[in-house]
């Protein structure tokens, strides 16, 4: 974290740090239309973090096949994994956010913290150049990568994961065990979500997401249950 802080503070003092946090609602309730948002930054900033991911794994991966390459690409620069690291560094804590969008907790919310997270980088880059990127996601995103490489395929993992950013109760339920002619194994995943009722403070409501996976092994069954709940919830 500090040295973390200390690139932030390099370049805290610039004016395209200031623009990669600020959102378009803060320039709208101020009459600041003239001005732009983070939104150009983080255009650029999606293009040179692309680069730098796809570097580090062509150098650390070169026994993978351009398919798993992409794969751990993917992993690397999704939504969640860079709303993970900017809540970890407390990017947060700049954003320039409206009224109404401070009221919905817009400094929380993974798609405006994946998206300052890119508008960052381009900032840095802008300011610093391309060294200062390197070692920014050297302390940051690439560490975070590491062990992780095999989540691309282990969809239990890459469950487990999620659910973890997101305090999200998870479990497994065998459900059958069939073995006339060859054993087959019926398993249920299970997710319990406490979701934030609109205009309330107080009051949850609970969802259930419930998914079946069928196999010749229990680990098997779980994995294709994960699999099924990942392309239910849209993890990208």
């Amino acid at each position: 974290m500090n040295q973390v802080r200390k690139i932030i503070e390099s370049i805290k003092e610039t004016q395209t740090f200031q623009k990669a946090f600020t959102h378009s609602s803060y320039l709208n309730e101020n009459s600041l239309e003239s001005l732009t948002s983070y939104e150009t930054l983080e255009f650029l900033g999606d293009s040179i973090l692309n680069f730098y991911v796809s570097l580090f794994i062509y150098q650390n991966f070169p026994h993978y096949s351009e398919g798993k390459m992409s794969k751990l690409k993917q992993l690397m620069v999704k939504e969640s994994t860079l709303a993970h690291l900017s809540r970890k560094i407390n990017l947060g804590e700049f954003l320039l956010l409206g009224t109404g969008e401070r009221k919905n907790q817009g400094s929380s919310k993974e798609s405006i913290l994946a998206d300052v997270f890119e508008s960052f980088i381009a900032s840095l880059y802008l300011e610093k150049g391309d060294k200062a990127v390197w070692k920014f996601l050297n302390i940051t995103l690439f560490p975070w990568s590491k062990g992780k490489e095999d989540m691309t395929w282990d969809h239990k993992s890459q469950l487990q994961e999620y659910c973890q950013s997101r305090k999200i109760k998870l479990h497994y339920l065998e459900l059958e065990k069939r073995s006339k002619h060859q054993q087959l194994f019926i398993v249920e995943a299970v997710l319990e979500i406490q979701e934030q009722k609109e205009n309330s403070q107080v009051s949850k409501k609970r969802i259930i997401i419930r998914e079946k996976g069928a196999g010749r092994t229990k680990q098997e069954a779980e994995q294709k249950a994960a699999a099924k709940v990942l392309d239910r919830i849209t993890l990208e």
